[in-house]
């Protein structure tokens, strides 16, 4: 079994959002975002539109599963944003598609999931510069493969290569694997509705 690393293209949002409903089948967060036609459909627009939109600085990296018949299936994705320095925006609009299906509410996709992880990102970076990993999906049959620390490593890399911190938002079922990439929880500055916020120092590849 051969797994490859590569950039997400728009041909590319099918596989991505089949990783995301298989991976983010847990009740709560299909309260939130719905495994249903319009919700998958909003998923869509949303990765086409960060692709799209040069200036949001989004990457969408990917890792597939690569046959000996050269047929490719993305296992893993990861979607992160590069912000400089007074650039970070909490509006979770300014990522995703504005414009809500009938099945999604605004009250929950923004009060209750966004908005409380919003708050806790801009208490611990301010407007430093830094990348921010917004979300890292394996699908459930290739969890416990190492996918999601390729991931980790390459936009690690990219960060240390840049002098740049890094910033997510963890569960804490993933909050060990954060850890082995030197990410650090920030509990004092934690949303009592949200997840930990994580965050990893700059650091140079001399260092």
């Amino acid at each position: 079994m051969a797994f490859s690393l590569s950039l997400a293209t728009e041909a590319d949002t099918p596989g991505l959002i089949a990783v995301w409903n298989s991976a983010f089948w847990q009740p709560g967060v299909q309260a939130v975002f719905p495994d249903t036609p319009t919700g998958r459909e909003w998923r869509r627009k949303s990765f086409e539109r960060s692709m799209k939109t040069p200036s949001q600085h989004c990457t969408h990296m990917i890792v597939t599963e690569d046959s000996a018949e050269g047929k490719k299936k993305i296992v893993a994705f990861g979607r992160w944003f590069r912000y400089g320095e007074g650039e970070f925006e909490m509006d979770w609009s300014t990522r995703w598609e504005p414009e809500l299906p009938e099945d999604m509410k605004v009250e929950m996709v923004g009060h209750v999931f966004f908005d409380p992880m919003a708050r806790q990102h801009s208490a611990v970076m301010g407007q430093r510069p830094h990348y921010f990993v917004e979300v890292l999906a394996t699908d459930t049959e290739y969890q416990k493969k190492g996918l999601g620390s390729r991931l980790l490593a390459w936009i690690c890399e990219k960060a240390d290569s840049e002098g740049l911190e890094l910033y997510l938002d963890a569960g804490k079922d993933a909050q060990n694997l954060y850890e082995k990439f030197g990410f650090v929880e920030q509990a004092d500055k934690k949303d009592p509705k949200a997840v930990a916020p994580m965050l990893r120092l700059a650091k140079k590849k001399e260092d």
